[in-house]
This record gives structure tokens, sequence and C-alpha cells, in this order.
């Protein structure tokens, strides 16, 4: 019987993940958000004093061990962030309630990561399989492009997220690079044929943060489609390409969102290492100034250090180049309602803003101290 393996929720770069882990010979199970029941379970299973990302991972997995899967896959960390931790922590606690499941971490102990050593697979099939699913993230970096722009625009609500999901239904079950590439140049015609307001200017908003609450629906409390369908173009920074261009030196994303370029940018704002993806927050904060976006939205769970650690730097910026940025957190108890709330007040603010010509400024417009 060929042995499964569950992926985290990584949105919808799942879809590519899944891909590639048939390299392997052991079959994926997968899901594009998090489950309502998983998170229940996560929840009752983890200490309370946890970010709602881990118990997110946790639930999930547990999910994944009531359905006999036997293996896991946990990304790893290093620096100052708490997710360096998390593999071993959400393995003991699966221990102890007597779960065989194994959790696998990404790390390098060696040539190879321990995941792939222990599968060992050939390496024909290995690297065509990876070959797919860089295809597979490529082709999902366009669809989430077209889908931010065509949702703001939308004339009947929900046509851009239908399509967006149908889309994604359809490059899951795709085996081979060609198809992959036929689909993907059809992906513009596919959502010209949705009826848009041609003459409405969306604002456009920049969505930063922890990758977790960024990419999973159910953390989030599905912030992209909220914000489209209140007219606004979102572009998320949480860039699955850039991510392994950084840690793998694959030339798979924008080069502009490399951790050097990065670094580059966030000076003289942030000049030292702080963990997690908080660089990449402060630096898309002020590229997105320097380009004109009406505002950002920083997200993050509750208690995330390098995250919190940054939000008065994001300020500092905001301050400095007059671009609004609106700062949520989230766990188990964060109130639907009043995210939604915040969200509609900020907007109302942006708007008045356009309506007098308030821009941000440039970095050689603002004083910088």
């Amino acid at each position: 019987m060929t042995e499964r393996l569950a992926i985290p929720n990584l949105g919808n770069y799942t879809v590519a993940l899944a891909s590639a882990v048939t390299s392997l010979g052991i079959e994926a199970w997968w899901s594009t958000a998090t489950h309502a029941r998983a998170m229940e379970l996560g929840k009752a299973a983890a200490p309370e004093s946890l970010c709602l990302p881990f118990k997110a991972h946790l639930g999930h997995f547990i999910e994944a061990d009531n359905a006999g899967v036997e293996n896991a896959l946990m990304v790893n960390s290093v620096g100052t962030c708490r997710l360096r931790y998390y593999r071993s922590m959400i393995e003991q606690i699966l221990r102890d309630m007597g779960r065989p499941i194994r959790i696998w971490g990404l790390g390098f102990d060696g040539f190879k990561p321990p995941l792939i050593r222990h599968f060992d697979p050939p390496l024909i099939p290995f690297l065509r399989a990876v070959a797919l699913a860089i295809e597979k993230i490529r082709t999902i970096d366009t669809l989430e492009i077209h889908t931010a722009a065509t949702r703001a625009r939308e004339r009947q609500r929900g046509d851009t997220s239908a399509l967006m999901d149908a889309c994604l239904s359809e490059l899951a079950a795709l085996e081979t690079k060609k198809d992959v590439q036929r689909f993907h140049r059809a992906i513009p015609a596919r959502y010209a044929a949705i009826a848009i307001d041609a003459s409405f200017t969306p604002l456009r908003i920049g969505l930063i943060g922890e990758v977790s609450v960024l990419r999973d629906r159910l953390l989030n409390q599905n912030l992209e489609q909220t914000l489209g369908h209140m007219g606004v173009e979102i572009k998320n920074f949480f860039l699955l390409g850039a991510e392994l261009g950084n840690i793998f030196g694959i030339p798979v994303g924008n080069r502009k969102h490399t951790r050097r370029h990065l670094a580059v940018v966030a000076r003289p704002w942030l000049d030292c290492p702080v963990g997690g993806h908080a660089l990449d927050s402060v630096a898309h904060t002020i590229s997105c100034a320097r380009q004109g976006f009406d505002g950002m939205v920083h997200v993050c769970p509750s208690g995330c250090m390098p995250e919190i650690s940054v939000r008065p730097i994001l300020r500092k910026i905001s301050a400095d180049l007059n671009i609004p940025v609106l700062q949520l957190s989230f766990d188990e108890h964060t109130s639907p309602v009043g995210v939604v709330t915040r969200l509609e007040a900020f907007i109302d603010i942006l708007k008045e803003r356009r309506r007098r010509g308030i821009r941000p400024l440039s970095t050689k417009q603002a004083v910088v101290g």
C-alpha cells in the first residue's frame, strides 16, 4: 500500500506542493485551507499560549492521523522565530496522545533533507516532479494576480472566486509540465470573460505578515476575498517562488523578493535580523510606498515575536512615508465581525485620502530620523 504524506496548508500553493510530494512515490494528503474540524482538534490538544498556526498545524496532523496517514511534513525555521521548535513540539504532543504519524522536517543535516533521504526517490522522476511543481507555482502566481485585479472590479460578486476555485481544481489534476504551460497561457482569456466595471479604479493594498495567516483562508477569515468584495485590489506578499529561491537558490520567483534585495530596501529602518518574515514586512511596506499603494494590512498571529517586534518600525515607516498601515492580530477568539468593521473603517480612511489627493511619499521626499 502506498504511504501518504500530510502537507501543511499553504493556501493555493498547496496544489503545487502536492505535485512535488508525488516525486517521493507517496500520496499527498492536503487541502488549500485548514478545516474547521482540524482547528478544533488543534485547539483542544495544544497549550493555550501557543499561536494560531501551531494549533492549525497540530489539528491538521491529528486529522491526518485519524485518516490513517503515516507521515507529515513540517517546515523548519532559524533565528528568533519560535517556528524552529514547532516540529519537535508537535511530534512530542502527538506521541503523548499515542498517535503514530511521523513528522518530517525540511531542514538539512547532510546532502539531502531527511524526508528525501528516507524515501530516496529515483533521480529522474524526482527532478521531473520538481519541475512540474515549479511550473505550477508560477501558474498560481498568475492566477492570484488576475484574481486580485478582477475580483475588485467584478460586476457579479463571486464570479472571480468561482473561477479561481475551478482553475485550482483543474491545475491540481494536471500531470505534465507541458499541460501546465498550456493551462497557464489560457488564464488571461478566462479571466477576461468575467464582466467587470472597467471604469472603476480600486484601492491598492499590500498584505504583509506571517505566512500561515497570510495564506490560510481559515486563519485570516478569508481576508483576500473580503477586501476584494469591498472593491480593493490586493497583493499578497508571501510568494512561494521567492521563498524557495531564498532557501534553495532556485530562480523561481521575482528577484526583487530575494533576502539580499529585501535587506537593502529595509535600510535604514531595519538593519539587523529579526526572524520569521519580519524583514519582508518592512521591505515590502517601503516598496509599496514607493509604488504608490494606498495602504498596507499587516497580519500576524497573536504573540508572533518577529512580526510584533517590527510593528513599531512599521509605524515609523507609516509616518515617514505617509502610507497607512492597519495591524491585525488573529487568534481563536478573533471576531470576524470585528475584523470586517476595522477593514471598513480603514478603507473609508483610504478613500478619503485619495479624494483629497494624499499619496505616500517616496523615500527621497521622506525625512528619515
